[in-house]
């Protein structure tokens, strides 16, 4: 148990070190030596995984590693190495969860343990860690060519046992390490192919027509791209799918009627093409797609999900996000954990739209989520009431990533930067798009304070 301790401390003391280091502004020293590294307390719950079933462990042991990434950038990464390793250690820190573990391998790789998740959940959150890091390094540009990103696989544990049940360390280490060496090759992650089984409904990519029908709603709408500004990235690599009438309307406005569950299902299917082909295309972004609340309390939910689970999983697990608009003032919990539970595991997040002005005290109650808000075009609101309201909802959204869309002017998108929200969008950041681009902008943090 000392030993244990006194091992945590020194690797505790060693990371706070470096970050002394790289805020000074001064390169750390290679310690990657230190990087490899064996406890007692790694090799016990990886064995605890090892002996509970094959199965259910391989999917709760997974690598990451950017030996692609490591390759297409050259001689670059010796000069970033540092800045690699720190943005994507501390992603790994954050995002893997209490009671989960990793270990980091070699320079460029790390193992990531989830006891304390189902195998469903711990390959969500590896592909979830992997597109933060891949973000992340997008958004650093260390490179003029968009290098391939890192993808996180399931580590093979056959054989990984000792006759007498102890953990096999190098077998262990001998299967991360081809891991490694096979995306470091470019041979592609470990997850292997899902078949369509035969008679399966076609996908959106399909079964919805590049335009909608004559006849259909949809035809008399104007459908657009808002981009919205990371914080984390600092890049516009957020889009969300919006649609207006003939009157400038906002289809999906907080204030405006609902639109039917028929319209609502055709922009949903010209949401999935677009989302197809920004995939296609190796777009890295998120593409948030509204879908009205009263649309999945109606018959139609079945068709809405199923254009939705249609789409490829890792793809929609890492670049999709559903947006629930016209969430109704008296909603509660009974009506809302439901439509997050249903779409959780078909999306990389669940968002809900909120009035700025009219915040949801249902919806902030509850966790999981993702809140954002809209500031009504053409409002009469003056820049310090925005500032206020955002501010207002910032503090309400508490731990929850929050987005604010809608912000007419660079002081506006000042203050929002300053209130810390996490997504920022409106023509004082970029106008609306009638596609998407073919790749990210970066835009320092800097850049937009006044």
């Amino acid at each position: 148990m000392f030993r244990r301790l006194f091992a945590t401390l020194q690797r505790t003391l060693s990371r706070f070190r470096s970050a002394i280091r790289q805020f000074a502004g001064t390169a750390p020293e290679d310690t990657h030596a230190a990087r490899v590294y064996w406890d007692e307390g790694m090799a016990l719950t990886l064995t605890h995984l090892m002996q509970e079933s094959e199965t259910r462990a391989s999917g709760r042991v997974q690598v990451i590693t950017l030996g692609e990434f490591r390759s297409a950038i050259g001689e670059l990464w010796e000069r970033y190495e540092p800045r690699i390793l720190l943005i994507a250690e501390s992603t790994i820190s954050r995002m893997i969860g209490r009671g989960n573990t990793y270990i980091p391998q070699d320079k460029d790789t790390w193992l990531l343990l989830f006891p304390a998740l189902k195998e469903s959940e711990a390959l969500k959150r590896a592909d979830a860690i992997a597109a933060r890091i891949g973000e992340k390094l997008v958004g650093a540009r260390f490179s003029e060519t968009p290098p391939p990103l890192p993808e996180a696989s399931k580590l093979d544990l056959r054989g990984a046992l000792n006759a007498d049940g102890s953990l096999n360390l190098e077998r262990v280490k001998a299967a991360v390490e081809s891991v490694r060496q096979a995306t470091s090759l470019g041979l592609g992650s470990a997850k292997p192919a899902v078949k369509k089984p035969a008679g399966a409904a076609k996908t959106p990519e399909t079964s919805t027509p590049a335009t909608p029908p004559a006849k259909s709603e949809v035809a008399q709408l104007t459908v657009t791209f808002r981009p919205a500004w990371n914080a984390e990235t600092q890049s516009v690599n957020s889009f969300f799918f919006r649609a207006t009438k003939p009157d400038g309307s906002d289809v999906y406005g907080p204030n405006g009627p609902c639109p039917t569950d028929a319209t609502a299902l055709d922009l949903l299917g010209l949401a999935a093409r677009a989302f197809s082909d920004m995939c296609e295309r190796g777009l890295r972004a998120v593409l948030t797609v509204p879908v009205p609340y009263p649309a999945l309390h109606g018959p139609q939910l079945a068709e809405f999900q199923r254009v939705i689970s249609s789409l490829p999983q890792r793809e929609r697990l890492l670049h999709l996000r559903l947006e629930v608009t016209h969430v109704p003032a008296r909603a509660g919990a009974d009506s809302l954990v439901p439509i997050r539970e249903l779409f959780r595991p078909f999306t990389r997040e669940v968002a809900f739209l909120l009035d700025p002005f009219q915040l949801s005290d249902q919806v902030l109650a509850l966790d999981h989520i993702m809140v954002g808000v809209e500031m009504p075009r053409g409002g009469r609101r003056s820049d310090d009431e925005i500032f206020q309201a955002m501010l207002i909802f910032r503090q309400r959204a508490g731990r929850r990533s929050a987005y604010v869309l809608g912000l007419s002017s660079r002081l506006q998108v000042a203050h929002a930067v300053t209130a810390g929200i996490a997504e920022i969008g409106g023509t004082g950041v970029s106008g609306e798009l009638k596609k998407l681009p073919d790749q990210v902008t970066v835009i320092r943090r800097q850049d937009l304070l006044l």
